[in-house]
C-alpha cells in the first residue's frame, strides 16, 4: 500500500478523532453545570418571599380587621347606650357609625381576598419545592450518563491515537510533512480520491500526466485543489 492510500486512511482517523473530541468537549462543559437547579432555586426562594409577603399582609388585614371591629364596637355601644341623647351628637355618632361599618366590609373583603392569595402562595410553593426535587434528580441522573459518555469517549480518543501512530510511522515522513501541511491550511478533507478521471475533492478532471502519477508509487497532489490523491 504506497502512501497516498495510506494518509487517505489516516485522515479518516484523523476526522474520527476530531469528532470525537468536539464531542467530549461539549460533554465535558455540561459536566458540573448546574444552572438549572439554581435557577429553580432561584424560583423557589422567590415562591417563599411571595409567601411570607403574603402573609404579613394577611397578619395585617387581619389586624386592621381587629382594630376597626372593636372601634365599630366601641361607637355602637355608645350609639345605644341612651346615655347620648342630643339629637346633633346621635347625628354624628350615627354619621361615624356607618363609616366605620362601611371600613370594615372593605377590610374584611381584603382579608379574604390575602387569604385567598395566601392560599396560593402556598401552593406554589409546594409545587417549586416539588420542582427542584426532580430537576435535582434530573440533574444527578445526567451528570452520572455525562461522567460515562466521558470516560467512553476518552478510551475511544486513546484507542484513535495509538492507532494512528500506528498508521503514521507506516508512511513516509515526507509525505507526512505533505499531509500534515495541508491539514494545517484546508478547513475540508486534504486526501481525495481519484474516480473515474476525476479529482473527488474538487470534482475537476485530471490531466493525463496527474493519472498516470496517480498509479505510481509516488504522492501526487491534484494541479486544482492540491489535495494528495490515492486510488483504489
Amino acid at each position: 500500500m504506497n502512501d497516498s492510500k495510506k494518509l487517505s486512511q489516516l485522515q479518516e482517523i484523523d476526522l474520527e478523532l476530531a469528532s470525537k473530541r468536539e464531542a467530549l468537549a461539549n460533554v465535558q462543559s455540561k459536566i458540573g453545570d448546574d444552572s438549572s437547579v439554581k435557577e429553580t432555586t432561584v424560583t423557589l426562594e422567590q415562591a417563599r418571599q411571595w409567601l411570607a409577603q403574603m402573609e404579613k399582609a394577611q397578619r395585617s388585614a387581619e389586624a386592621e380587621s381587629e382594630d376597626t371591629g372593636a372601634k365599630r364596637r366601641e361607637v355602637e355601644g355608645k350609639l345605644y347606650s341612651g346615655k347620648v341623647t342630643n339629637i346633633k351628637e346621635l347625628g354624628s355618632l350615627q354619621e361615624e357609625f356607618e363609616q366605620i361599618k362601611s371600613k370594615l366590609k372593605q377590610v374584611d373583603d381584603r382579608v379574604l381576598e390575602v387569604m385567598g392569595e395566601v392560599d396560593a402562595a402556598h401552593k406554589s410553593l409546594i409545587s417549586q419545592e416539588q420542582k427542584l426535587k426532580d430537576v435535582e434528580t434530573q440533574w444527578r441522573l445526567e451528570q452520572d450518563r455525562l461522567a460515562g459518555e466521558s470516560s467512553i469517549l476518552q478510551a475511544a480518543i486513546t484507542q484513535l491515537d495509538k492507532k494512528r501512530g500506528t498508521l503514521a510511522a507506516e508512511i513516509t515522513p515526507a509525505s507526512l510533512k505533505v499531509y500534515e501541511g495541508l491539514r494545517n491550511i484546508m478547513q475540508s478533507k486534504v486526501v481525495a480520491k481519484m474516480e473515474q478521471g476525476k479529482c473527488r475533492g474538487c470534482r475537476l478532471s485530471l490531466s493525463v500526466d496527474e493519472l498516470k502519477r496517480v498509479r505510481s508509487p509516488n504522492l501526487v497532489q491534484c494541479s486544482s485543489c492540491h489535495r494528495i490523491l490515492y486510488m483504489d
